[in-house]
């Protein structure tokens, strides 16, 4: 999630600050300004990834995440032509378009030692974003918010014992927001062509071929009982595995990933599923991905 970053402590053009995470302060790098597009004031819906860098680590200021992927991808070198610096080290562009960030070291060492195009002869800061869009009142809310979340963040890591916390993958589905643990994820696909099963539960929606292997697809509008209000996409497969079984499960678009305090999971009364922890942060269901598992029911028998 994105958080209000301290104001930053170099003159290092791509860095748009500083955030405090759980006592380690990390650089937050503005990958608008690493990829040459225009500036933007931080939103709710931003996203913060932590990754390492060098001998330590930073955050990368991204617009939204989209998913997770395997690899291996080919690393042939390519310039880039629409990027400032077409031939950016650490930087790929993969057949299907997608620009792979392979080496963050190398990107940011780049980046960082080669001068903003036209940021010289303009005077002006090259990270400084353009004047937001809208009331003044909502950039103030949003302000608030961002920096509440970054109160949070810098909480020491002694109160937050491993025992404690998971980190999860957020995911939306029929305009709800849904919660896995990150240690059942495999991958993150586009939903291709789903071949329908006959005598399946109706929570299968038939079954798929990913990198090789047939994986059947849980559809949980109908496993949970989910009311459809409304047409929705299923345009993307969160495979999962207990690194026994495999399966999909369709959801509508991917929203990030997060963290959260298992001790403040709330079970609704009654409950709503054998397959639901809870509810955290208000509205956000979390998934038993170990009782998912524990189904029988979940795979298609090969007979």
């Amino acid at each position: 999630m994105m958080v209000k970053p301290a104001p930053k402590t170099t003159g290092r053009p791509w860095e748009a600050g500083t955030i405090n995470l759980h006592g380690t302060i990390l650089p937050v790098i503005s990958m608008r300004s690493v990829l040459g597009l225009a500036a933007s004031h931080p939103r709710l819906t931003d996203m913060l990834i932590i990754a390492p860098a060098g001998s330590g680590g930073v955050a990368l200021w991204v617009d939204a995440m989209s998913g997770i992927e395997e690899g291996p991808y080919p690393l042939e070198a390519q310039e880039i032509p629409e990027l400032p610096d077409p031939g950016t080290p650490g930087l790929r562009r993969m057949p299907d378009g997608l620009l792979l960030i392979h080496d963050l070291s190398l990107l940011l060492s780049r980046v960082f030692a080669v001068p903003h195009p036209g940021a010289e002869s303009s005077g002006s800061d090259p990270n400084e974003p353009e004047e937001p869009e809208g009331p003044v009142t909502d950039i103030a809310r949003i302000d608030l918010l961002l920096t509440e979340r970054a109160k949070k963040i810098a909480r020491p890591k002694t109160t937050l014992s491993e025992a404690a916390v998971a980190e999860v993958l957020k995911f939306r589905l029929a305009y709800r927001e849904y919660a896995l643990e990150m240690q059942y994820i495999r991958e993150v696909i586009l939903t291709g062509e789903i071949t329908p099963v006959p005598g399946t539960p109706d929570y299968i929606s038939g079954i798929c071929v990913v990198r090789g292997e047939i994986i059947s697809l849980v559809d949980l509008r109908v496993l949970l009982s989910i009311p459809q209000k409304g047409l929705t996409d299923l345009n993307r497969v969160i495979v999962v595995t207990d690194k026994s079984l495999s399966f999909g499960i369709l959801a509508d678009q991917i929203t990030g990933i997060g963290i959260i305090e298992l001790g403040n999971i709330v079970q609704p009364e009654p409950a709503r599923s054998r397959y639901v922890k809870g509810v955290a942060e208000g509205q956000l269901t979390v998934l038993d991905a170990a009782a998912l598992f524990a189904d029988p029911k979940m795979v298609i028998e090969d007979s």
